[in-house]
Protein backbone atom coordinates (compact mmCIF):
# COMPACT_ATOMS: atom_id res chain seq x y z
CA UNK A 1 0.00 0.00 0.00
CA UNK A 2 2.70 2.47 1.34
CA UNK A 3 4.40 1.84 -2.41
CA UNK A 4 0.90 2.60 -4.56
CA UNK A 5 0.73 5.88 -2.59
CA UNK A 6 3.81 6.51 -3.25
CA UNK A 7 3.56 6.30 -6.77
CA UNK A 8 0.08 8.46 -6.33
CA UNK A 9 2.35 10.96 -5.01
CA UNK A 10 4.85 11.17 -7.68
CA UNK A 11 1.99 11.44 -10.10
CA UNK A 12 -0.11 14.46 -7.87
CA UNK A 13 3.68 16.21 -8.30
CA UNK A 14 4.20 15.76 -11.49
CA UNK A 15 0.90 17.12 -12.65
CA UNK A 16 0.13 20.03 -14.61
CA UNK A 17 -3.39 20.84 -13.55
CA UNK A 18 -6.42 19.23 -11.33
CA UNK A 19 -8.07 17.85 -15.03
CA UNK A 20 -4.55 16.06 -15.92
CA UNK A 21 -4.06 15.22 -12.27
CA UNK A 22 -6.94 13.11 -12.03
CA UNK A 23 -6.58 11.74 -15.64
CA UNK A 24 -3.12 10.29 -14.65
CA UNK A 25 -4.31 9.22 -11.21
CA UNK A 26 -7.36 7.53 -12.75
CA UNK A 27 -5.15 5.84 -15.54
CA UNK A 28 -3.03 4.75 -13.20
CA UNK A 29 -5.57 3.07 -11.27
CA UNK A 30 -7.38 1.50 -13.84
CA UNK A 31 -4.06 -0.40 -14.86
CA UNK A 32 -3.14 -1.52 -11.05
CA UNK A 33 -6.54 -3.05 -11.34
CA UNK A 34 -6.71 -4.73 -14.59
CA UNK A 35 -3.25 -6.18 -13.35
CA UNK A 36 -4.60 -7.78 -10.37
CA UNK A 37 -7.58 -8.97 -11.78
CA UNK A 38 -5.61 -10.58 -14.26
CA UNK A 39 -2.95 -12.21 -11.99
CA UNK A 40 -6.30 -13.15 -10.04
CA UNK A 41 -7.99 -14.78 -12.96
CA UNK A 42 -4.54 -16.83 -13.73
CA UNK A 43 -4.67 -18.05 -9.68
CA UNK A 44 -8.22 -19.42 -10.13
CA UNK A 45 -6.94 -21.30 -13.61
CA UNK A 46 -4.20 -22.38 -12.23
CA UNK A 47 -6.60 -23.96 -9.73
CA UNK A 48 -8.89 -25.43 -12.07
CA UNK A 49 -6.50 -27.22 -14.40
CA UNK A 50 -6.26 -29.47 -11.43
CA UNK A 51 -9.37 -29.74 -10.51
CA UNK A 52 -10.33 -31.01 -14.36
CA UNK A 53 -7.09 -33.15 -14.35
CA UNK A 54 -8.35 -35.26 -11.81
CA UNK A 55 -11.52 -35.65 -14.07
CA UNK A 56 -8.96 -36.48 -16.56
CA UNK A 57 -8.80 -33.66 -18.89
CA UNK A 58 -4.71 -32.92 -19.54
CA UNK A 59 -3.25 -29.08 -20.45
CA UNK A 60 -2.47 -29.04 -24.16
CA UNK A 61 -1.33 -25.41 -24.26
CA UNK A 62 -1.65 -21.52 -22.81
CA UNK A 63 -3.44 -18.92 -24.72
CA UNK A 64 -3.82 -14.92 -23.84
CA UNK A 65 -7.19 -13.57 -24.26
CA UNK A 66 -8.10 -9.67 -24.46
CA UNK A 67 -11.05 -8.69 -22.47
CA UNK A 68 -12.70 -5.36 -22.31
CA UNK A 69 -14.19 -5.07 -18.80
CA UNK A 70 -15.73 -1.78 -17.52
CA UNK A 71 -12.54 -0.95 -15.76
CA UNK A 72 -9.63 -1.25 -18.20
CA UNK A 73 -8.33 -4.12 -20.53
CA UNK A 74 -7.80 -7.40 -19.21
CA UNK A 75 -4.48 -9.53 -20.83
CA UNK A 76 -5.01 -13.25 -19.04
CA UNK A 77 -3.01 -16.15 -19.88
CA UNK A 78 -5.16 -19.16 -19.51
CA UNK A 79 -5.04 -23.51 -20.03
CA UNK A 80 -6.92 -25.10 -22.94
CA UNK A 81 -7.23 -28.63 -21.58
CA UNK A 82 -8.45 -31.33 -23.68
CA UNK A 83 -9.70 -35.04 -22.82
CA UNK A 84 -10.47 -37.75 -25.04
CA UNK A 85 -13.93 -38.13 -27.11
CA UNK A 86 -14.27 -34.48 -25.82
CA UNK A 87 -13.85 -31.08 -27.33
CA UNK A 88 -11.18 -28.85 -25.88
CA UNK A 89 -12.35 -26.05 -23.53
CA UNK A 90 -10.46 -23.50 -21.59
CA UNK A 91 -12.05 -24.47 -17.82
CA UNK A 92 -11.66 -20.26 -17.07
CA UNK A 93 -13.60 -19.03 -19.62
CA UNK A 94 -16.47 -21.91 -19.03
CA UNK A 95 -16.45 -21.43 -15.24
CA UNK A 96 -16.93 -17.72 -15.93
CA UNK A 97 -19.64 -17.73 -18.16
CA UNK A 98 -17.18 -15.96 -20.84
CA UNK A 99 -18.74 -16.31 -24.13
CA UNK A 100 -16.54 -17.03 -27.23
CA UNK A 101 -15.41 -14.29 -29.86
CA UNK A 102 -16.70 -12.05 -27.04
CA UNK A 103 -14.61 -8.68 -26.96
CA UNK A 104 -16.45 -7.34 -23.43
CA UNK A 105 -17.23 -8.38 -20.49
CA UNK A 106 -21.49 -9.34 -19.89
CA UNK A 107 -21.36 -6.25 -16.91
CA UNK A 108 -19.47 -3.79 -19.90
CA UNK A 109 -22.04 -5.37 -22.82
CA UNK A 110 -25.17 -4.79 -20.67
CA UNK A 111 -24.19 -1.06 -19.62
CA UNK A 112 -23.96 -0.71 -23.35
CA UNK A 113 -27.12 -2.07 -23.62
CA UNK A 114 -28.71 0.59 -21.05
CA UNK A 115 -27.58 3.39 -22.52
CA UNK A 116 -28.35 2.37 -25.66
CA UNK A 117 -32.05 1.90 -24.75
CA UNK A 118 -32.13 5.51 -23.99
CA UNK A 119 -30.55 6.90 -27.33
CA UNK A 120 -28.61 6.45 -30.80
CA UNK A 121 -25.57 4.92 -31.04
CA UNK A 122 -23.24 7.79 -31.26
CA UNK A 123 -24.23 9.11 -28.61
CA UNK A 124 -23.63 5.97 -26.60
CA UNK A 125 -19.99 5.45 -27.75
CA UNK A 126 -19.24 8.70 -26.72
CA UNK A 127 -20.43 7.86 -23.26
CA UNK A 128 -18.15 4.85 -22.96
CA UNK A 129 -15.91 6.48 -24.50
CA UNK A 130 -15.76 9.47 -21.97
CA UNK A 131 -17.08 7.34 -18.87
CA UNK A 132 -14.88 4.37 -19.27
CA UNK A 133 -11.19 3.76 -20.32
CA UNK A 134 -13.03 1.41 -23.68
CA UNK A 135 -12.99 2.90 -27.01
CA UNK A 136 -15.70 1.85 -29.26
CA UNK A 137 -17.43 3.43 -32.35
CA UNK A 138 -20.87 3.08 -33.31
CA UNK A 139 -20.61 0.55 -35.37
CA UNK A 140 -19.19 -1.41 -32.28
CA UNK A 141 -21.77 -0.50 -30.01
CA UNK A 142 -24.41 -1.70 -33.19
CA UNK A 143 -23.02 -5.05 -32.58
CA UNK A 144 -22.84 -5.09 -29.20
CA UNK A 145 -26.52 -4.35 -29.00
CA UNK A 146 -27.60 -7.13 -31.54
CA UNK A 147 -25.56 -9.93 -29.52
CA UNK A 148 -27.23 -8.60 -26.23
CA UNK A 149 -30.69 -9.12 -28.32
CA UNK A 150 -30.02 -12.15 -29.25
CA UNK A 151 -28.62 -13.42 -26.20
CA UNK A 152 -31.87 -12.01 -24.48
CA UNK A 153 -34.16 -13.65 -27.03
CA UNK A 154 -32.09 -17.25 -26.59
CA UNK A 155 -32.82 -16.61 -22.90
CA UNK A 156 -36.46 -15.99 -23.84
CA UNK A 157 -37.12 -19.62 -25.54
CA UNK A 158 -35.46 -21.30 -22.63
CA UNK A 159 -37.56 -19.81 -20.18
CA UNK A 160 -40.74 -20.44 -22.60
CA UNK A 161 -39.53 -24.32 -22.44
CA UNK A 162 -39.43 -24.98 -18.49
CA UNK A 163 -37.59 -28.34 -17.28
CA UNK A 164 -40.59 -30.67 -16.60
CA UNK A 165 -39.06 -32.64 -13.77
CA UNK A 166 -38.73 -29.09 -12.23
CA UNK A 167 -41.46 -28.75 -9.44
CA UNK A 168 -42.75 -25.03 -9.67
CA UNK A 169 -45.33 -23.61 -7.87
CA UNK A 170 -47.95 -21.49 -9.95
CA UNK A 171 -49.44 -18.39 -9.05
CA UNK A 172 -53.71 -18.13 -9.13
CA UNK A 173 -54.43 -14.48 -8.86
CA UNK A 174 -58.03 -13.28 -8.49
CA UNK A 175 -57.72 -11.18 -11.58
CA UNK A 176 -55.17 -11.73 -14.31
CA UNK A 177 -55.23 -8.38 -17.34
CA UNK A 178 -53.90 -8.75 -20.31
CA UNK A 179 -53.20 -7.04 -23.67
CA UNK A 180 -51.79 -6.99 -27.22
CA UNK A 181 -51.76 -4.29 -29.18
CA UNK A 182 -49.32 -3.84 -32.77
CA UNK A 183 -46.55 -1.19 -32.99
CA UNK A 184 -46.01 0.02 -36.72
CA UNK A 185 -41.81 0.79 -37.09
CA UNK A 186 -40.04 2.00 -40.53
CA UNK A 187 -37.74 -0.50 -42.09
CA UNK A 188 -35.04 -0.35 -44.54
CA UNK A 189 -36.00 0.48 -48.29
CA UNK A 190 -38.74 2.61 -47.25
CA UNK A 191 -40.65 -1.08 -45.46
CA UNK A 192 -43.12 -0.87 -42.45
CA UNK A 193 -42.43 -3.56 -39.48
CA UNK A 194 -44.75 -3.98 -37.36
CA UNK A 195 -43.55 -4.77 -33.80
CA UNK A 196 -45.96 -6.97 -32.08
CA UNK A 197 -46.88 -6.63 -28.27
CA UNK A 198 -48.49 -8.21 -25.16
CA UNK A 199 -48.25 -7.58 -21.99
CA UNK A 200 -49.80 -9.51 -18.48
CA UNK A 201 -50.17 -7.62 -15.17
CA UNK A 202 -51.95 -9.01 -11.75
CA UNK A 203 -53.03 -6.10 -10.20
CA UNK A 204 -51.83 -2.14 -9.56
CA UNK A 205 -49.98 -0.22 -6.46
CA UNK A 206 -50.69 2.91 -5.33
CA UNK A 207 -47.44 5.25 -5.26
CA UNK A 208 -48.55 8.63 -4.11
CA UNK A 209 -50.48 10.23 -6.86
CA UNK A 210 -49.21 7.08 -9.10
CA UNK A 211 -49.77 4.25 -9.97
CA UNK A 212 -47.53 1.22 -10.82
CA UNK A 213 -48.62 -2.11 -12.52
CA UNK A 214 -47.13 -5.24 -10.44
CA UNK A 215 -46.82 -8.78 -11.01
CA UNK A 216 -46.36 -7.72 -14.94
CA UNK A 217 -44.62 -9.61 -18.27
CA UNK A 218 -43.97 -7.83 -21.48
CA UNK A 219 -43.21 -9.68 -24.97
CA UNK A 220 -42.36 -8.25 -28.23
CA UNK A 221 -41.60 -9.52 -31.09
CA UNK A 222 -41.63 -8.82 -35.02
CA UNK A 223 -43.39 -12.27 -35.55
CA UNK A 224 -47.23 -12.18 -33.74
CA UNK A 225 -47.32 -16.18 -34.01
CA UNK A 226 -43.25 -16.26 -31.82
CA UNK A 227 -45.11 -13.52 -29.67
CA UNK A 228 -48.43 -14.99 -29.16
CA UNK A 229 -46.75 -18.89 -28.37
CA UNK A 230 -43.91 -16.98 -25.96
CA UNK A 231 -46.98 -15.52 -24.00
CA UNK A 232 -48.79 -18.83 -24.31
CA UNK A 233 -45.75 -20.32 -22.75
CA UNK A 234 -45.09 -17.87 -19.82
CA UNK A 235 -48.77 -17.42 -18.23
CA UNK A 236 -48.91 -21.65 -18.77
CA UNK A 237 -45.57 -22.19 -16.54
CA UNK A 238 -45.98 -19.22 -14.55
CA UNK A 239 -50.29 -19.44 -14.05
CA UNK A 240 -52.63 -21.38 -13.01
CA UNK A 241 -56.16 -19.65 -13.89
CA UNK A 242 -58.83 -22.31 -13.75
CA UNK A 243 -60.56 -19.94 -10.59
CA UNK A 244 -59.16 -16.52 -12.56
CA UNK A 245 -61.04 -13.94 -13.66
CA UNK A 246 -59.22 -12.94 -17.05
CA UNK A 247 -59.86 -9.29 -18.51
CA UNK A 248 -58.09 -9.06 -22.15
CA UNK A 249 -57.78 -5.98 -24.32
CA UNK A 250 -57.02 -5.14 -27.42
CA UNK A 251 -57.80 -2.47 -30.73
CA UNK A 252 -59.60 -5.32 -32.77
CA UNK A 253 -56.77 -5.76 -35.59
CA UNK A 254 -55.76 -8.48 -36.91
CA UNK A 255 -54.19 -10.86 -34.43
CA UNK A 256 -55.59 -9.28 -31.54
CA UNK A 257 -58.89 -10.74 -31.92
CA UNK A 258 -60.97 -12.18 -28.69
CA UNK A 259 -59.96 -16.24 -29.94
CA UNK A 260 -56.53 -15.03 -29.94
CA UNK A 261 -56.25 -14.15 -26.57
CA UNK A 262 -58.50 -17.37 -25.65
CA UNK A 263 -55.81 -19.26 -27.00
CA UNK A 264 -53.69 -17.64 -24.77
CA UNK A 265 -55.17 -17.85 -21.94
CA UNK A 266 -56.87 -21.17 -22.15
CA UNK A 267 -59.03 -22.95 -19.60
CA UNK A 268 -59.78 -20.08 -17.31
CA UNK A 269 -62.80 -18.93 -14.65
CA UNK A 270 -64.06 -16.06 -16.01
CA UNK A 271 -63.06 -14.40 -19.66
CA UNK A 272 -64.06 -11.03 -19.71
CA UNK A 273 -63.01 -9.03 -23.47
CA UNK A 274 -63.17 -5.36 -24.51
CA UNK A 275 -62.46 -3.17 -26.47
CA UNK A 276 -59.81 -0.76 -26.42
CA UNK A 277 -61.43 3.04 -25.47
CA UNK A 278 -59.09 4.67 -26.99
CA UNK A 279 -59.01 3.01 -30.33
CA UNK A 280 -62.93 3.51 -30.34
CA UNK A 281 -62.99 7.40 -29.63
CA UNK A 282 -60.14 7.54 -32.65
CA UNK A 283 -62.51 5.79 -35.03
CA UNK A 284 -65.06 8.14 -34.20
CA UNK A 285 -62.80 11.00 -34.41
CA UNK A 286 -61.68 9.58 -37.64
CA UNK A 287 -65.26 8.68 -38.96
CA UNK A 288 -67.31 11.61 -37.63
CA UNK A 289 -64.70 14.70 -38.31
CA UNK A 290 -66.50 16.63 -39.87
CA UNK A 291 -70.21 16.24 -37.95
CA UNK A 292 -71.70 18.60 -35.95
CA UNK A 293 -69.70 18.77 -32.12
CA UNK A 294 -72.96 18.18 -29.96
CA UNK A 295 -73.60 15.10 -32.28
CA UNK A 296 -70.50 13.81 -31.39
CA UNK A 297 -71.03 14.13 -27.58
CA UNK A 298 -74.40 12.71 -27.52
CA UNK A 299 -72.87 10.19 -29.20
CA UNK A 300 -70.34 9.78 -26.47
CA UNK A 301 -72.39 10.01 -24.11
CA UNK A 302 -74.07 6.79 -25.73
CA UNK A 303 -71.45 4.91 -25.84
CA UNK A 304 -69.99 5.60 -22.44
CA UNK A 305 -74.05 4.16 -20.92
CA UNK A 306 -73.76 1.38 -23.51
CA UNK A 307 -77.36 2.23 -24.71
CA UNK A 308 -77.94 1.08 -27.84
CA UNK A 309 -81.11 2.21 -28.95
CA UNK A 310 -79.79 5.95 -28.18
CA UNK A 311 -76.76 4.53 -30.44
CA UNK A 312 -78.85 4.34 -33.39
CA UNK A 313 -80.78 6.95 -32.84
CA UNK A 314 -77.61 9.12 -33.07
CA UNK A 315 -76.42 7.54 -36.11
CA UNK A 316 -79.20 7.41 -37.69
CA UNK A 317 -79.50 11.53 -37.45
CA UNK A 318 -75.71 12.12 -38.45
CA UNK A 319 -76.40 10.33 -41.50
CA UNK A 320 -79.31 12.22 -42.10
CA UNK A 321 -77.52 15.16 -42.11
CA UNK A 322 -74.60 13.86 -44.15
CA UNK A 323 -73.67 16.49 -47.08
CA UNK A 324 -72.55 13.89 -49.56
CA UNK A 325 -72.00 10.13 -49.64
CA UNK A 326 -68.66 9.74 -48.58
CA UNK A 327 -70.12 11.28 -45.02
CA UNK A 328 -72.93 9.34 -45.41
CA UNK A 329 -70.70 6.16 -45.93
CA UNK A 330 -68.38 7.03 -43.03
CA UNK A 331 -71.73 6.96 -40.47
CA UNK A 332 -72.43 3.44 -42.31
CA UNK A 333 -69.19 2.02 -41.40
CA UNK A 334 -69.17 3.56 -37.96
CA UNK A 335 -72.72 1.90 -37.54
CA UNK A 336 -71.08 -1.54 -38.66
CA UNK A 337 -67.98 -1.24 -36.23
CA UNK A 338 -69.87 -0.27 -33.48
CA UNK A 339 -72.59 -3.26 -34.22
CA UNK A 340 -69.37 -5.86 -34.44
CA UNK A 341 -67.97 -4.69 -31.37
CA UNK A 342 -70.95 -3.68 -29.36
CA UNK A 343 -70.62 -6.81 -26.52
CA UNK A 344 -66.74 -5.60 -26.14
CA UNK A 345 -67.93 -1.93 -25.55
CA UNK A 346 -69.21 -2.62 -22.17
CA UNK A 347 -67.60 -1.04 -19.09
CA UNK A 348 -66.71 -2.95 -15.98
CA UNK A 349 -69.28 -1.65 -14.03
CA UNK A 350 -71.24 -2.76 -16.57
CA UNK A 351 -70.31 -6.08 -16.84
CA UNK A 352 -70.57 -6.47 -12.93
CA UNK A 353 -66.84 -6.21 -12.68
CA UNK A 354 -67.01 -2.89 -10.52
CA UNK A 355 -64.37 -4.02 -7.65
CA UNK A 356 -61.96 -4.59 -10.34
CA UNK A 357 -58.94 -2.01 -10.69
CA UNK A 358 -59.31 -0.53 -13.85
CA UNK A 359 -56.29 -1.26 -15.75
CA UNK A 360 -56.99 -1.78 -19.57
CA UNK A 361 -55.54 0.53 -21.60
CA UNK A 362 -51.66 0.89 -20.64
CA UNK A 363 -50.27 -1.05 -23.23
CA UNK A 364 -51.43 1.87 -25.31
CA UNK A 365 -49.21 3.82 -23.05
CA UNK A 366 -46.58 1.17 -22.59
CA UNK A 367 -45.94 2.14 -26.36
CA UNK A 368 -43.72 4.67 -25.62
CA UNK A 369 -40.67 2.63 -24.36
CA UNK A 370 -40.15 1.26 -27.74
CA UNK A 371 -41.83 4.36 -29.72
CA UNK A 372 -39.75 7.64 -28.32
CA UNK A 373 -36.06 5.44 -29.04
CA UNK A 374 -37.39 3.15 -32.10
CA UNK A 375 -39.55 5.45 -34.17
CA UNK A 376 -38.10 9.46 -33.50
CA UNK A 377 -36.05 11.12 -36.02
CA UNK A 378 -37.13 9.32 -39.40
CA UNK A 379 -35.11 6.17 -37.91
CA UNK A 380 -34.89 3.03 -39.76
CA UNK A 381 -34.18 -0.44 -38.73
CA UNK A 382 -33.10 -3.72 -40.23
CA UNK A 383 -34.79 -6.65 -38.88
CA UNK A 384 -31.84 -7.63 -36.98
CA UNK A 385 -31.29 -4.23 -35.43
CA UNK A 386 -34.86 -3.68 -34.59
CA UNK A 387 -35.39 -7.50 -32.97
CA UNK A 388 -32.51 -6.71 -31.04
CA UNK A 389 -33.34 -3.11 -29.49
CA UNK A 390 -37.00 -4.16 -29.19
CA UNK A 391 -35.66 -7.40 -27.27
CA UNK A 392 -33.27 -5.04 -24.65
CA UNK A 393 -35.99 -2.75 -24.28
CA UNK A 394 -38.20 -5.85 -22.91
CA UNK A 395 -35.37 -7.28 -20.51
CA UNK A 396 -35.19 -3.75 -19.12
CA UNK A 397 -38.52 -3.47 -18.25
CA UNK A 398 -38.92 -6.99 -17.65
CA UNK A 399 -36.00 -6.58 -15.06
CA UNK A 400 -34.38 -9.47 -15.87
CA UNK A 401 -32.14 -8.83 -18.87
CA UNK A 402 -29.44 -8.54 -16.21
CA UNK A 403 -30.25 -12.70 -15.62
CA UNK A 404 -29.84 -13.41 -18.79
CA UNK A 405 -26.58 -11.37 -19.43
CA UNK A 406 -24.84 -13.40 -16.73
CA UNK A 407 -25.76 -17.00 -17.49
CA UNK A 408 -23.49 -19.11 -19.05
CA UNK A 409 -22.88 -19.97 -22.82
CA UNK A 410 -24.28 -23.43 -22.49
CA UNK A 411 -26.86 -23.66 -20.39
CA UNK A 412 -28.04 -20.19 -19.20
CA UNK A 413 -27.04 -21.01 -15.74
CA UNK A 414 -26.30 -18.53 -13.57
CA UNK A 415 -24.88 -19.69 -10.59
CA UNK A 416 -21.19 -20.18 -10.27
CA UNK A 417 -20.07 -24.22 -10.93
CA UNK A 418 -18.72 -26.39 -7.56
CA UNK A 419 -15.46 -26.35 -9.07
CA UNK A 420 -15.23 -23.07 -9.55
CA UNK A 421 -16.08 -21.95 -6.32
CA UNK A 422 -13.69 -24.47 -4.72
CA UNK A 423 -10.84 -23.54 -7.12
CA UNK A 424 -11.49 -19.77 -5.73
CA UNK A 425 -11.76 -20.91 -2.22
CA UNK A 426 -7.73 -22.97 -3.01
CA UNK A 427 -6.66 -20.05 -4.62
CA UNK A 428 -7.47 -17.32 -1.55
CA UNK A 429 -6.04 -19.88 0.70
CA UNK A 430 -2.58 -19.63 -0.89
CA UNK A 431 -2.78 -16.01 -0.87
CA UNK A 432 -3.46 -15.25 2.62
CA UNK A 433 -0.41 -13.81 3.99
CA UNK A 434 1.10 -12.17 1.30
CA UNK A 435 2.04 -8.54 1.44
CA UNK A 436 -0.12 -6.77 -1.73
CA UNK A 437 2.75 -4.93 -3.53
CA UNK A 438 2.01 -2.27 -6.36
CA UNK A 439 5.56 -3.06 -8.02
CA UNK A 440 7.40 -5.88 -8.41
CA UNK A 441 10.33 -5.50 -6.14
CA UNK A 442 14.35 -6.75 -7.37
CA UNK A 443 17.75 -6.42 -6.13
CA UNK A 444 21.22 -6.71 -7.83
CA UNK A 445 23.23 -9.72 -6.84
CA UNK A 446 26.59 -9.05 -6.49
CA UNK A 447 29.50 -12.03 -6.65
CA UNK A 448 32.36 -9.19 -6.54
CA UNK A 449 34.11 -6.92 -4.27
CA UNK A 450 31.99 -3.97 -3.24
CA UNK A 451 34.42 -1.73 -4.45
CA UNK A 452 33.98 -2.87 -8.34
CA UNK A 453 31.44 -1.35 -10.77
CA UNK A 454 28.96 -3.77 -9.96
CA UNK A 455 29.33 -3.43 -5.90
CA UNK A 456 29.12 0.50 -6.12
CA UNK A 457 25.33 -0.43 -8.63
CA UNK A 458 24.35 -2.32 -5.50
CA UNK A 459 25.16 -0.19 -3.09
CA UNK A 460 23.04 2.48 -5.25
CA UNK A 461 20.01 0.47 -4.90
CA UNK A 462 20.11 -0.55 -1.23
Amino acid sequence: METIVTEILEIIKGAKDSISREERIRSYLEDLACRAVSEALERIDKELAGRYADKGWHVERLDWRTVQASYGTLRIRRRRMCKEGEAGIYPLDKELGIRPYRRYTAYLEYTIAQIAAKTVYRVTADAVNLLTPVTMSHQQVARVVKQVGETYSAWEDLQATPDPMEKKELRQPQVLYIEGDGLMLHGQKKKQKELHRFQIAEGVRENGNRRELIGTHYIADFSHEKAKDRMLHYIGSHYDLTHTLVLSNSDGGAGYSIDAFKEIVGKVGRHEHFRDWYHVQRKCKERLSWANRKLRRELHRALKNHDRERLGLVLDTLESTARDEHQAEQVRLLRGYMTRNWSYLASLEQRGLGGCSKLLGTCESNHRLYSYRMKKQGRRWSGDGGKAMAKIITGLKNGDLREAMVAKAELFNPKSGRDFRGAVRQALKKSKGNAHEGVRHGRITVSAPMSSAIGHLSKCFA
